[in-house]
């Protein structure tokens, strides 16, 4: 949805909201939560272009939902696409080590201070021992967002604070940025260049083992989603755990159900694509030659593999996978440089509610238990149970049916 902001939501005050200048750039201290997934103590750069449209946050970073010591390096560059859109490249890792993974956002160019205009005065703080003062701003719709910002003397930011969805939200983030070193220059055009990843090693090859495996992968999800594997995406016992263990309460899921499915696949692995349901269909976004492999990555991107754990065994967080339609083989057919297809014969195994797995059978709260020390084998025991047998007894879940219109019947 377009993000719209509101003259109508402003608090009428007697003072005029800063300025901020239009170029700047500075030292940035971050930490934050996308997706219910942490990162903290991140140490980098902040970019800022409002003429041009776009602004860039480059830093390293602690991620410690799997490993309290794991550092990622981040690349987020923010800009408006040319038909007025906003698009987002995150680039994550170094060099011949970064993936850069073009995210589709779907609403209008927005600039990250736009808010400003209508916010209102929230008092005087002390940052790195600088008075500035705070404006404050609450967005209720599309979506809510709260966000804040502390303006020095000299109009450029000391500290931003954002956060959008909440608790009970299917999707959340928040940021909480400190700028130091602020100058307001303009940053050049060198400083917003694509990172290597993204120029020239977008899509990353396939990995060069190629052999036909068979595997088991699970997805959540829900109706009107339809029953099947094609353009979306699943993952291995703990990759699809690691997902789950990020959702916090589960409250979004409690409708969802899991299925797991059995189906043969070519080893060689490409980059992981973002599968998405849009309302109507099942898509997978990526290049031509990206949506030709199935995708495999590192569970929620926060593994120790190279290149985000695409040809990694990822044993620390599990796998997640993407399978797009265009790769998948005709009926019958196997997987294979041969046939010219990545994945097929997949088969139905099982379908169990997800309010039974996860709260149930106490998966939730054995995530939290595990929080810092992956692999998570107390709720990789809980996982397994759950879909090794229907007998409550011994740790099983019940089937849920499903209808030969590749919907779901959830029966609660």
């Amino acid at each position: 949805a377009e993000l719209e902001l509101h003259a109508s939501q402003a608090v009428a005050s007697g003072e005029q909201p800063p300025t901020i200048p239009e170029k700047w750039s500075s030292s940035l201290i971050v930490d934050g939560e996308f997706g219910n997934l942490p990162y903290a103590d991140g140490h980098g750069t902040f970019l800022y272009d409002r003429p041009g449209k776009r602004d860039r946050a480059t830093y390293s970073s602690k991620v410690p939902y799997f490993d309290p010591v794991r550092v990622q390096f981040r690349d987020n560059f923010r800009s408006a696409t040319p038909t007025g859109g906003s698009g987002l490249n995150l680039t994550l890792g170094k060099d011949d080590d970064g993936v850069c993974n073009p995210l589709h956002v779907p609403m209008l160019w927005s600039d990250t201070f736009a808010w400003l205009q209508f916010a209102k005065p929230a008092g005087q703080k002390i940052v790195r021992g600088e008075t500035c003062s705070v404006w404050s701003f609450r967005l209720t719709k599309p979506l809510v967002m709260d966000a804040s910002v502390c303006v020095g003397s000299d109009s450029l930011p000391r500290e931003f604070n954002q956060s959008i969805g909440g608790q009970g939200s299917a999707f959340s983030s928040s940021a909480f940025m400190q700028f130091f070193n602020a100058t307001a220059e303009d940053p050049g055009e060198a400083a917003f260049a694509p990172t290597k990843a993204c120029s020239t090693h977008y899509p990353t090859k396939p990995c060069p083992d190629g052999k036909v495996i068979k595997m088991d992968t699970y997805r959540i999800w829900g109706s009107p989603e339809p029953f099947e594997l094609a353009n979306r995406n699943t993952g291995d016992v703990m990759g699809d755990l690691s997902f789950v263990c990020t959702q916090g309460s589960g409250a979004a899921y409690e409708s969802k159900v899991i299925s797991q499915w059995t189906v043969e696949v070519s080893s060689a692995f490409g980059q992981y694509a973002f599968c998405n349901f849009n309302g109507t269909a099942n898509i997978c976004s990526g290049r031509e030659t990206q949506l030709t492999s199935v995708g495999r990555r590192s569970g929620q991107f926060s593994g120790k593999g190279p290149l985000m754990g695409q040809c990694s065994v990822n044993d620390d967080t599990g796998s997640q996978y993407s399978f797009p339609g265009t790769a998948q083989c005709p009926p019958g057919v196997s997987p294979g440089a041969a046939t010219n297809c990545a994945w097929g014969n997949a088969v139905p195994v099982r379908t169990l509610a997800a309010i039974c797995v996860m709260q149930e059978r106490g998966l939730l709260d054995a995530c939290k238990r595990g929080i810092g020390h992956a692999p998570f084998e107390e709720a990789i025991g809980i996982w397994k149970k759950a879909f090794a047998s229907a007998d409550a007894s011994l740790g099983g879940c019940p089937d849920v049916p499903t209808t030969a219109d590749k919907d779901i019947q959830l029966l609660v």
